[in-house]
């Protein structure tokens, strides 16, 4: 292992759909490392159609010396258009931060997040017309689902079969990876 994620706190746990989404994230690099390292951040549109699955962040970072870094990630919230249902944006979904090096995930957590409306007005009544500047959406972060995958550092890029997001958030695993849940109110590890 080359790099080891040591800590990520989710910042504005409740906030409104459409506010920012952040991450205060740290992480320890084991040697120099002359290849960038890959992060995503995804929000689950519809837990059973990875279609409408949004990117809301993609970057790389390297290379990278030896050494602690820190770094907050800023998102824009996902696009509640391209969510197609109610179901799917009153329902339970998730955000999922993921990690590669050289095309192989190695590290992934994932947070569930429920999104209602604030006012009780909408919450007994039900708008017709879905009223965006009066949803709040909440990351539950005291659970996050935390995987390690045991990848070659030294490789080439590989085409290793990825787990979806719907597996890893909302099915059994099949594959053989560390898997933990960690009940934490705001670290993850």
């Amino acid at each position: 292992m080359l790099v080891n994620i040591t800590n990520i706190v989710v910042g504005g746990k409740q906030e409104k759909f459409q506010s920012s989404i952040t991450f205060d994230i740290t992480f320890e690099v084991l040697q120099d490392m002359p290849d960038e390292i890959e992060w995503s951040l995804v929000y689950i549109g519809a837990p059973k159609d990875e279609r409408y699955d949004q990117v809301l962040d993609s970057f790389s970072m390297g290379p990278l010396v030896k050494g602690t870094m820190q770094f907050q990630l800023i998102s824009d919230p996902p696009d509640y258009k391209k969510i197609p249902t109610k179901e799917d944006l009153f329902g339970i979904t998730a955000i999922i931060l993921s990690v590669s090096y050289k095309s192989q995930e190695f590290f992934r957590v994932g947070y569930y997040v429920y999104n209602n409306y604030t006012s009780q007005e909408n919450i007994e009544n039900e708008p017709a017309e879905i009223i965006i500047e009066d949803i709040s959406r909440q990351i539950l972060c005291d659970k996050p689902r935390i995987t390690r995958f045991d990848i070659d550092w030294n490789s080439k890029p590989s085409n290793v079969k990825e787990i979806s997001a719907k597996e890893f958030m909302f099915q059994e695993e099949k594959q053989s990876v560390q898997s933990t849940e960690v009940d934490d109110r705001q670290q993850v590890f």
